[in-house]
């Protein structure tokens, strides 16, 4: 079997299991009873209400990373698992782009921001997106499972004789792929830390290259498992394992998941990325809706309400059960622009975000943000827009957006600002809150956003 390149040069951290308290990872700085208003920001804005910061890792230019991509290579942004009371990150230092030096796991009260614990995290490969059982479960380069405890950091280890590369979790299962991808030898098993294929295994013969095995190989949160390596498709029912569905994919095309067990197949070919359309598969790889249209949508948040929110193909809306369509809008299809060998298709797809019934719509050639009702097609409101930004979080209210300037809200249902913090009214230091980062929306107006260096927590102010 052909092994990951850098496999064997890896070496398991034998300390991964001890738990230790001694030296500050994060610095509290701000009062832990205390929520501040931000100056200059508008009342409606919530108030900081702490931060902390990796700069007391020990050594210089410690940063925060997101534990689902591991610790093994340092190919993860900043951010963390949200586990309710407890923030899960990983803080290290990055060396010439490629490593992290003596990662840490820091479990980060939500609450205050002070740090719960930590323990040693070396040679993680990818963690998964929830906890299950109260543990984020991850799996190591030494062929393990390996669970934290997110109230109190205590390692729990499951040795196996696999050799991981995808992992995924949704309530009490943990979904792991394994095998040799190069080989098309590769199973997917349901299970827990203690017992990772408690539940069942089921053989897949597709698979890939190495280099080119997808960060999404495993998605389990719409309503059906979903299984990509390269160009094979499967999908497979979560309960019992069993296989329901296969697909390929030609060129360079595009699969992605989406509610209601549906997988929405962009056709791209590789030369110029021209789309050639769109297909809309159900959960038995059954076609039911499809178009030759050349724009695809790209959404950001894919949060319908419920299945009577039609899925987007093109430029108009479908049945999630059925496939019929619903309506048509031209404002799904952005301005003309120009074109080359690289960007053959002269207009794109306009939707950036599903939130609820509503659909956040952004022109970046017509300089325009745009409301659309899901349920009519009807437009609600459109603005002039000159920032756009990456739209991080919606908490069922205000849809809040970053850029490297600060953060911002929206109602989708207006296209009016909710407010707008920007980070040097945080922290003077330029280097201190930047993007990329990662924003988690708790509910009730209360936030928590990571950057490299730099996390805060958001809370509304007393009236």
């Amino acid at each position: 079997m052909r092994t990951i390149p850098g496999l064997c040069n890896l070496v398991l951290a034998a300390t991964a299991a001890v738990i230790t308290s001694a030296g500050a990872v994060v610095v509290l700085s701000q009062p832990e009873d205390s929520t501040r208003k931000i100056t200059g920001t508008a009342d409606s804005a919530p108030g900081l209400a702490w931060s902390t910061s990796a700069a007391a890792y020990g050594r210089a230019g410690a940063e925060f990373r997101d534990p689902r991509a591991g610790t093994e290579f340092d190919t993860g942004g900043p951010g963390f698992v949200d586990a309710g009371d407890t923030l899960v990150t990983v803080v290290g230092v990055p060396d010439d782009g490629m490593y992290l030096r003596d990662p840490v796991l820091v479990g980060i009260d939500a609450g205050t921001g002070a740090q719960r614990w930590r323990t040693p995290a070396a040679d993680l490969r990818g963690c998964g997106p929830t906890p299950v059982d109260d543990q984020v479960v991850c799996f190591t380069s030494d062929q393990a499972m390996i669970g934290y405890d997110v109230a109190t950091g205590e390692v729990t280890r499951t040795p196996t004789d696999w050799l991981p590369f995808a992992i995924a979790t949704l309530d009490d299962r943990v979904y792991v792929a394994e095998g040799d991808v190069e080989s098309d030898d590769v199973r997917v098993h349901a299970g827990t830390l203690a017992d990772p294929d408690a539940y069942w295994s089921q053989a897949f013969s597709m698979g890939t290259a190495w280099e080119d095995l997808p960060a999404d190989a495993l998605d389990v949160s719409h309503g059906q498992g979903v299984f990509t390596l390269g160009v094979d498709l499967a999908g497979f029912d979560l309960t019992s394992g069993k296989p329901t569905w296969s697909a390929t994919q030609d060129g360079c095309s595009d699969a992605g998941a989406t509610s209601g067990a549906l997988v929405v197949h962009t056709r791209t070919e590789c030369r110029g990325h021209r789309i050639t359309g769109s297909t809309i598969l159900d959960r038995t790889g059954r076609t039911i809706a499809a178009t030759d249209s050349e724009v695809a949508q790209t959404l950001s948040i894919d949060l319908p309400t419920d299945e009577t929110i039609p899925v987007l193909l093109g430029d108009s809306a479908h049945d999630r059960r059925t496939g019929s369509p619903i309506w048509h809008s031209p404002d799904l299809i952005s301005a003309p622009r120009e074109t080359n060998e690289y960007n053959i298709n002269a207009t794109t797809g306009t939707a950036a975000a599903i939130l609820g019934d509503i659909a956040l719509l952004r022109d970046i050639h017509a300089h325009t943000t745009t409301g659309l009702d899901l349920r009519t097609g009807h437009r609600l409101w459109r603005t002039d827009t000159t920032r756009f930004g990456t739209i991080q979080g919606w908490d069922r209210h205000t849809v809040v957006l970053s850029d490297h300037t600060g953060l911002w809200a929206v109602d989708p249902r207006t296209g009016a600002i909710a407010w707008d913090i920007p980070f040097l009214a945080v922290n003077a230091d330029l280097d201190a809150l930047t993007e990329p980062g990662q924003l988690a929306a708790h509910g009730k107006g209360r936030y928590t956003y990571a950057s490299a260096r730099t996390m805060i927590g958001l809370r509304p102010l007393e009236r």
